[in-house]
């Protein structure tokens, strides 16, 4: 029988009292394996940038081949994941790069981009079968292809609770066209959208909050800031609730509003700035809707008229 000695010391030395929490499959597989096979594994990973940390937590990995874990890094960065997304998900290192591909294969059927692929590294994870049936899911709630893909993190929740976080949803009145137009909200926690619907009531009608469900997605801080800037513009926020955006969001726009169509700079005078910021309040005043539109599209619009 192969003396495990040398294997174990190296173990403990790496996984601390994680050592004693291996269930005993993973105990036995890493024990049988050589203490040099043990640490080109651990220099391996090292050099991946898994820190010891998440090491110790995905413990099998120190029983793999490093030339296979070699391979499985690359097959991910081969499908754009950066160093940094796959030092976060080192599970994804323990499996066959064939699967991972498969996996890659399905999210791209349904619609998602490479980019977002790149940026969801744990649905690479997911089984396709899986997959495919939580997105039959959604588009039997009335959610669009489209919207799916866009909203592709939804694809690794579990089908039975997107139908309680749903039922949540229309239990505060959504209609199901609002809730597929507003599908991110199916990934909050049903305590949590309660207790923003609650929050929001302070502020607005019921009617405010269902004409603009994005509303129950935002934290209270950026309700708060954004309807007492809107108060600052003399702005009604129950009329044109645009507190779904931030009020570091809105000052931007009121800032390129004033540059393009004012001519606002540093070297104006404290009395001149006053007058144009004062003149850019009234103009949007008269036009909230300025609000909804892009920084970069206001920029556009104001310079061209200017």
């Amino acid at each position: 029988m192969k003396d495990s000695g040398g294997s174990e010391r190296i173990l403990r030395e790496i996984l601390g009292e994680r050592f004693e929490e291996l269930n005993d499959t993973t105990r036995a597989i890493l024990l049988r394996t050589p203490a040099e096979t043990l640490r080109r594994a651990l220099a391996n990973l090292l050099g991946l940038g898994i820190s010891e940390q998440k090491i110790a937590s995905q413990a099998q990995l120190l029983g793999r081949d490093p030339d296979s874990v070699q391979k499985t890094a690359d097959c991910l960065r081969g499908l754009g994941l950066t160093p940094e997304k796959i030092a976060s998900r080192p599970e994804l290192l323990g499996m066959n790069p064939d699967t991972i591909r498969r996996n890659a294969d399905c999210l791209g059927a349904l619609g998602v981009v490479p980019k977002k692929i790149a940026t969801l590294a744990h649905l690479l994870g997911r089984n396709p079968d899986t997959i495919r049936r939580n997105a039959e899911c959604l588009r039997a709630m009335g959610i669009s292809p489209q919207k799916i893909a866009s909203h592709a993190d939804l694809l690794g929740r579990n089908p039975d609770t997107i139908s309680k976080n749903a039922e949540c949803l229309k239990a505060l009145g959504l209609s199901l066209q609002k809730i597929a137009a507003h599908a991110h909200l199916l990934a909050r926690d049903p305590g949590t959208i309660r207790r923003n619907y609650e929050f929001l009531r302070k502020f607005f009608s019921k009617e405010a909050v269902l004409v603009r469900p994005q509303l129950l997605g935002n934290s209270r801080e950026t309700v708060e800031g954004s309807v007492r800037f809107l108060h600052e513009l003399g702005v009604d926020h129950e009329s044109h609730s645009y507190a779904y955006t931030t009020e570091q969001c809105k000052r931007r726009k009121v800032v390129a509003l004033l540059k393009e169509r004012y001519g606002y700079s540093v070297g104006l005078s404290r009395e001149e700035k006053k007058e144009l910021l004062e003149k850019a309040r009234s103009f949007i005043r008269g036009r909230p809707k300025l609000l909804t539109m892009s920084e970069k599209a206001i920029k556009q619009k104001f310079a061209q008229a200017a």
